[in-house]
């Protein structure tokens, strides 16, 4: 199942949008390939946070599941991205643009500790 999610990583220091391989209740498999370009892989037990955005309904408007994970498989087999499994340590439903507005907004405060 290919959705777009956005992968958050505080040792990377970075956020990035990517496409899911695969999802379980225990488990996320994600194509580790920016849109901008090739990413910092991270390491076997290192903690990530995933937004998967979820198709809008008209009722709800668009819903993300958010997730918190623990690196623990890199694969390279015979492609130009790795892919990286996760196992879900929790896993909610939140709205997908109240979430992305508030990231946005603490990106200047980000930022300004960067310099």
């Amino acid at each position: 199942m290919q959705l777009r999610c956005h992968v958050t990583s505080p040792a990377l220091w970075m956020r990035s949008a990517m496409f899911t391989e695969n999802i379980s209740r225990s488990g996320l498999l994600v194509a580790w390939r920016g849109e901008n370009g090739a990413l910092p892989v991270p390491s076997i037990g290192q903690i990530v946070t995933v937004e998967i955005e979820l198709p809008a309904n008209h009722g709800f408007g668009q819903k993300c599941i958010h997730c918190q994970g623990t690196v623990t498989r890199i694969t390279t087999a015979q492609r130009e991205y790795p892919s990286v499994a996760l196992r879900v340590n929790y896993m909610d439903f939140r709205s997908f643009h109240d979430r992305v507005r508030s990231i946005e907004s603490l990106q200047p405060v980000v930022n300004s500790w960067m310099a």
